[in-house]
């Protein structure tokens, strides 16, 4: 794999690395393709029940590379949306979104323009106070990218994410601690000790298939018409659920006072794999 992108696996973590530190771990159409195929490596991987993503250097990731200015696809009619090129940045968020595994970011340093974007489907984001984000778009003259305006606002509401994208300016960690961006603040040192904490416990305590069905309801309910739709689905995923030996293996490790062994896998076992299906396809 390409050194832009670093991913590498120990035990039931996956830590992918975003690896050009000289220019800010800005990232180009071969760090997103490698990007996408490191995702797609990590979830056919069952032995991997969590992932933890950070930027080598001192910044997460300045945006996309414009050492040679926008490379990025033009044509067709916006109007229509007829011809309309994807965005690829929303490849990756989309890709991020439809996760099996839960992502943890370990936002090292600045985080801007899609450096930013890319944080918002990771189920936990941990900065260090030395991080910042910057929804920087209309600065350069551009519009929200990377189905960053479907999920900023849900994140940290429509005042906060609307005076972000239209300032363009510069979020510190305390401030996107205090309005809900990031769970934790920590120092440098302490920031990837403390998200492979959190990824090992989460992958030593839970179903992997119940993780991913659970991370899939909760982001797929945010747009739900009304509680009964999550009712619905809910039901249908508890059914699924409680016909996995894993169940039985929970109740087993309570009464026995020990962490479950959970067995049953994602590859095998995907209880919600095609209910969305028609939903997330990019252009």
């Amino acid at each position: 794999m390409d050194t832009e992108i670093k991913c590498e696996v120990n035990g039931h973590v996956a830590t992918i690395t975003l690896n050009g530190p000289a220019k800010l771990n800005a990232i180009t159409q071969n760090g997103i393709d490698d990007l996408f195929e490191a995702l797609d490596e990590i979830d056919r991987n069952d032995a991997v029940r969590a992932v933890v993503v950070t930027g080598a250097g001192r910044a997460f990731c300045a945006g996309t590379d414009l050492t040679n200015g926008f490379a990025l696809p033009t044509g067709g009619d916006p109007v229509t949306g007829e011809g309309v090129p994807a965005d690829v940045g929303a490849k990756v968020v989309l890709r991020l979104f439809r996760m099996n595994k839960p992502v943890i970011g370990a936002i090292n340093g600045p985080a801007v323009g899609f450096g930013a974007s890319v944080t918002l489907p990771m189920d936990v984001r941990i900065c260090s106070t030395q991080a910042s984000f910057g929804y920087v778009f209309v600065r350069r003259a551009i519009v929200a990218e990377s189905c960053s305006s479907w999920f900023l606002p849900r994140i940290v509401g429509i005042a906060n994410a609307v005076e972000w994208m239209m300032s363009g300016r510069m979020i510190g960690a305390d401030e996107a601690f205090a309005k809900g961006l990031v769970h934790e603040v920590v120092s440098p040192q302490d920031l990837m000790a403390r998200a492979l904490r959190k990824a090992n416990e989460i992958a030593a305590d839970g179903a992997p298939v119940s993780i991913a069905t659970t991370r899939r309801l909760l982001w797929r309910m945010l747009g739900a018409s009304h509680p009964v739709v999550a009712h619905r689905y809910e039901s249908r995923a508890l059914v699924a659920a409680l016909a996995l030996p894993d169940v039985a293996e929970a109740m087993a490790a309570y009464k026995e006072k020990r962490r479950p062994n959970f067995n049953a896998a994602i590859s095998a076992h995907d209880l919600a794999s095609d209910w969305w299906a028609s939903d997330d396809t990019p252009l």
